[in-house]
């Protein structure tokens, strides 16, 4: 893996690439912004945080984009951690890890330990692009707390779960898609989430 001025250039060109800002990078990372300048001037990032940063950039680089080679990316992402992929339909029902397993025959990596509820969803639509497209494979957990800002799956009734951004306005809570040709729906007490979205997988092949 690159180090130095080289790793510091090869994330300032991965943000540019993803078209977001520091402030987002920090939020994603649970650090503050001016680290995210830190790793851009210094190049020195926390091992703690180099295989989220393979898998939050994945959608617009490659790990070899950071100086990772193949051997060094299957000890990152293959870490034995997996969870199911589920259907939209399923994911509105709380499940255990054995009903999850019974339920999917499918399973997606995870970069992160998973809870016993945690489960996977293929994005459908273009309701949340840029961020999210047709075929990116998220992680949910159902008991991740749920705060303003984050992206959660959420159902109305009985009906088919849908994947939104969260909205605290005060009194009143939004379900916001990233797609600005999609309305903001104000949430009721009809509203149900399912979770929040921990992390995404995308596949290109």
């Amino acid at each position: 893996m690159y180090t130095g001025k080289k790793l510091g250039e090869a994330i300032k060109s991965a943000i540019e690439l993803k078209g977001v800002r520091k402030a987002d990078v920090a939020r994603a990372f649970s650090i503050k912004p001016p680290s995210v300048t830190s790793w851009i001037q210094t190049g020195r990032v926390d091992k703690a945080h180099i295989d989220k940063l393979v898998s939050y950039f994945a959608d617009v680089v490659t790990p070899e984009h950071f100086g990772i080679g193949s051997f060094e990316t299957s000890e990152i992402l293959f870490n034995g951690y997996k969870v199911p992929l589920l259907s939209w339909i399923d994911a509105v029902k709380p499940s255990d890890n054995d009903t999850l397993a019974a339920i999917s025959n499918i399973w997606v990596p995870t970069l992160r330990k998973p809870g016993v509820q945690t489960f996977a969803l293929e994005v459908k639509g273009d309701s949340m692009e840029p961020e999210f497209t047709a075929g990116d494979r998220i992680i949910v957990e159902p008991q991740q707390p749920v705060v303003h800002g984050c992206f959660v799956v959420v159902r109305e009734n009985n009906a088919e779960a849908m994947f939104k951004q969260y909205i605290n306005d005060g009194s009143y809570h939004y379900l916001k898609p990233l797609n600005n040709r999609y309305p903001i729906i104000k949430m009721s007490e009809h509203f149900q989430i399912c979770g929040v979205v921990v992390e995404k997988f995308k596949i290109y092949i």
